[in-house]
Order: structure tokens, then sequence, then C-alpha cells
């Protein structure tokens, strides 16, 4: 099969405006010809329901995307990485205070809008988040979950978090939004929480690549104005209460360097019959396919 590099990119129309989605399939069936070619092709696929894979805040979809063709073309199988509602090129959700479950409605009338019964999830931070209340509230149109990274806080912390962690970002003559989104960007890969700038929140890596910091920026700043609402949601999120009522098969993961590794330790124990993976993968393309080969392997499990 020719390799995959680049998603097609698509919107559909919510009531509360347009929603972007990048998707892949290693056998498009718009190309199949006739249905009998194209039940062949799913036939042939390591996956017969779709990947629904999300980002991590305050970027879009395209962070996920390699790792989103990586998955098409080894499991020759349908992925669909939508924008997070107000972050990336997906509309807001009219709600003043949305919680993760407003996020997780909006994601399966995305389904419905996309004609998808069920899917695989795969969710990064945030979106890891939004996956855990998709199965908890859609039980019906999940079949595997996948839980990258989780942040899980307690309450003096979750005070600081939703004080300090997402300021809105607020357009002013001067263009300082630019700079406050730019050194958001920046600080969240020197340290964790990005506002406590210390030596004992370190993470002892590098600056982030020119090319990725700008990417991350752009994404951030056509957010400004609701990028901090997904955030909020997920400090306001109890894990403690919702991880134990999961019932799909589930796999927690975190890369060697996510700061959120310790926390997703934490949380495999209340999943019932959790599976978890802490590695070394990482986000280079040679982690990204391994990464991708793991989810696959596990998404393609019969039980």
């Amino acid at each position: 099969m020719t390799p995959i590099h680049e998603c097609d990119r698509d919107f559909v129309r919510l009531d509360e405006g347009l929603m972007h989605y990048r998707h892949a399939a290693g056998h498009p069936e718009t190309s199949a010809g006739t249905h009998e070619s194209a039940a062949a092709a799913r036939d042939t696929r390591v996956l017969a329901e779709p990947v629904w894979m999300m980002h991590a805040s305050p970027a879009s979809s395209r962070s996920v995307e390699p790792l989103a063709c990586r998955i098409a073309t080894l499991a020759d199988c349908r992925v669909i990485a939508p924008d997070t509602p107000g972050n990336g090129d997906s509309a807001p959700l009219q709600i003043p205070q949305p919680e993760l479950a407003d996020y997780a409605d909006a994601f399966v009338r995305m389904l419905d809008a996309l004609q998808i019964d069920k899917a695989n999830l795969y969710g990064f931070h945030t979106g890891a988040h939004i996956a855990i209340e998709m199965a908890l509230r859609h039980p019906a149109r999940i079949r595997r979950l996948a839980l990258d990274g989780l942040l899980w806080l307690e309450e003096h912390e979750r005070e600081e978090f939703l004080a300090h962690y997402a300021p809105p970002l607020i357009a002013d003559a001067l263009g300082t939004q630019v700079f406050q989104a730019l050194q958001f960007m920046r600080d969240q890969a020197w340290f964790f929480p990005h506002f406590k700038r210390d030596p004992a929140h370190n993470l002892g890596g590098g600056a982030m690549p020119a090319e990725l910091l700008h990417t991350l920026t752009v994404d951030l700043l056509k957010a400004a104005p609701s990028y901090h609402l997904a955030y909020r949601a997920v400090f306001r999120h109890r894990l403690e209460e919702r991880l134990p009522q999961l019932r799909h098969p589930t796999m927690l993961m975190a890369d060697e360097g996510d700061p959120t590794r310790v926390t997703v330790q934490r949380a495999a124990g209340l999943v019932p019959g959790g599976t978890l993976h802490v590695g070394g993968e990482g986000w280079s393309p040679a982690g990204a396919t391994a990464k991708a080969q793991r989810l696959i392997d596990f998404f393609a499990k019969s039980s």
C-alpha cells in the first residue's frame, strides 16, 4: 500500500456552526467503483471500525495528523481527526462554560453527521478526557478506548490550574495577544505547569523547534476567544469518579517524557480491566510509527 502522508480536510455543519476535521483512508470507498469492490476493500482492512482521534489543547487536529496517516496506512482503515469545538477551525460551543460532556455530545453529533455508527477512540490529553465522557455517555457508539495522557489534579492544584493555566487571549491594538500566545506555547515545552517557572518544575528538555512553535502558536491564535474553555473543562474533570465507571476495553498510555505519565499510572488502577503502557515512543517519525502499531494492535482485538 502507498503510504499516506497527508490527511484530507472537510467540514460538517452542526447547530453551533462548521466543525473541521481531517481524515484519511487506506481504501477510500468513494473511489471503490462498485458496492462489491467497496465491500471487498472493507474485508481486507485490519480495523473494520474507523478510528476517531482527538487532539490535545490548545492545538488542532494537525498535531495528530502524522499519527493518523500512519494508522490509516498500516491498518488500511478510515481515520477521522476532528478539531475540538473552539479550537483549530471548529466553531465553539455556544455555552458560556462548557463541560467535557458537552464536547463529547458534540463529537457524537459529528459521528451522526458523518454516518459513523461506532468508532475506536484515541484521545491525547484533552482528547483523552473527552474520550472518557464519550464512552460513558454514548457507550453503544464506542468500541475501544485509548487514553494517551491524563491530568489528575488534587483540589489545591485544581484551583491553581483554573486560576493560572489558561488565561483568555484578548486581542488589542498593540497585538500583545500574539506575544502572549507564543510565550504560552514556548513555556509549555520548558515547564509543567507552564506558569511555575522554577527549577522544580523544569521539564529538562530543550527548546521547541521553531517551526513547531510557529504552527502551535498559529493554532492557538485562531482559537484565541475560546481555547481556554476546553482546558478549564479538563481541570474540572474528576477522574476518580469517572474512570471506575468505564466498561469498554481501555488502554492508558503516556510517553516517557510526558509530564502526565505519573497520573496516567495512577489512573490505570481505577479502570476496570484497563491496560497500561508507559513507553518511549514519542512523536518522532519512528516513534509515531511505533505508537500507531501499538494502537492498531489494541483496536484490532476482538474482545
